[in-house]
């Protein structure tokens, strides 16, 4: 979850599950363009594309599993999985966009939901006796987040926002239990990510004190 400087692969962009053109990628980018302008609200490209006619609901459908599944697969968590399970995973999961300087999570309060960061940037933070913030960490894609929660009844032990514009993908605790405690290598992976971010959270607060 930190300022690792180590190249991670990109997740693709939904266009590139799509069979229309970079012509009709732009028209539609072109609008949502012209809708912010306008005050409009904000659409994703597919449901664009097909407002414009360009492709149909279920082409839109079968390019978000396609693309849900490769970016789980790039997550720590899930990237032990074969293709058919991570479509199988996939369909516990929405998307989720959100503007720049957006709180999701909020410390203390009960969320039993994971997300996904795929693309995007976030911060954790805590806060002091004193009601002043902590950082803990920066995070990037492609990295889950809220995963502490998971064994702590869904209440949150920090608080996140966006620093940009994010895209995130989220599922209900009680969606993934199966994987978390029965598929041995997703348990795994999972309590490994748990350990290391516990461990990078206490030496900020550490640092913090000193």
């Amino acid at each position: 979850m930190t300022d690792n400087k180590e190249e991670k692969p990109h997740p693709r962009l939904l266009g590139e599950y799509l069979s229309c053109s970079r012509g009709s990628i732009r028209i539609a980018m072109q609008k949502k363009r012209d809708d912010k302008v306008s005050g409009k609200t904000q659409k994703r490209i597919g449901e664009l594309l097909i407002e414009l006619e360009i492709i149909d609901e279920e082409e839109l459908k079968n390019a978000l599993r396609q693309q849900r599944a490769d970016r789980l697969g790039l997550c720590p968590v899930f990237a032990s999985l074969n293709r058919s399970e991570l479509s199988a995973i996939g369909n516990q999961f929405t998307e989720i966009s959100l503007s720049a300087d957006k709180q999701f999570i909020f410390e203390g309060e009960n969320d039993p939901t994971l997300y996904i960061l795929v693309e995007g940037k976030l911060e954790v933070f805590t806060k002091d006796d004193n009601g002043d913030e902590i950082h803990i960490a920066f995070v990037s894609p492609v990295e889950p987040i809220g995963e502490m929660g998971y064994f702590q009844g869904g209440i949150r032990t920090a608080s996140v926002r966006t620093i940009v514009p994010t895209e995130l993908l989220s599922a209900p605790y009680k969606n993934l239990t199966h994987y978390f405690e029965h598929v041995p290598h997703v348990a795994h992976s999972f309590l490994e990510v748990i350990n290391r971010r516990q461990a990078e959270t206490n030496e900020r607060l550490k640092d913090s004190d000193n």
